[in-house]
């Protein structure tokens, strides 16, 4: 499981720190920092609204790294239902 961290490359590791605070990731989950937004433009994942930095975004890929699923949300509510993602989990299994 893979969360990517976009922002302004200036202080984005501190504030990556602030969003995750004294919690510790679950087993399996790597947050990986996009600074400038170079990882969000190129999929044109950028949500350019003020306090915001990237649509919510959730993808699935295969062994092969070909997206299985996808799902890219122009509000904070539309994220996909758990089900759908653990199909898509199962069916590149």
């Amino acid at each position: 499981m893979l969360f990517v961290y976009p922002g302004p490359g200036a202080d984005l590791t501190q504030r990556a720190n602030e969003f995750q605070g004294s919690k510790d990731l679950p087993e399996g989950f790597t947050m990986l920092l996009d600074p400038d937004y170079l990882f969000t433009n190129l999929y044109n994942l950028r949500w350019d609204a003020p306090r915001e930095t990237a649509y919510p975004s959730t993808f699935v890929l295969d062994q092969q790294r070909k997206v299985r699923f996808a799902l890219i949300s122009k509000t904070h509510g539309g994220r996909p239902p758990v089900n759908d993602v653990l199909n898509a989990l199962k069916a590149i299994q």
